[in-house]
């Protein structure tokens, strides 16, 4: 499993673009923030924060964040896109009850 921890979740449900937004602790040195953006044919995808550049007449997209590791990418959304944090919570809770 990789090194990455949850943060912190929040949600946008009245944006039309960004509808959540979840920070993630990698290796407890950098922490990275997650969207879960919504495309113009409605479908929903969980993507690093980005910024649209014009150049020469087109259109382009940069990353804020780049993983070198596909298993990080790999093993990140499959958290998010799993909601995983939101079992853990649950399980969390449920172990700090004392009966």
């Amino acid at each position: 499993m990789s090194n990455f921890k949850f943060v912190s979740h929040q949600a946008f449900p009245e944006d039309q673009y960004t509808k959540e937004v979840v920070y993630l602790s990698l290796e407890d040195k950098y922490r990275v923030a997650f969207l879960r953006k919504q495309a113009k044919n409605g479908g929903m995808f969980w993507s690093v924060m980005s910024t649209a550049i014009a150049h020469d007449g087109n259109k382009s997209f940069y990353e804020a964040f780049l993983m070198d590791s596909s298993f990080l990418e790999k093993d990140i959304k499959h958290f998010l896109e799993n909601r995983l944090w939101e079992s853990k919570a649950l399980a969390k809770d449920k172990d700090d009850c004392p009966f």
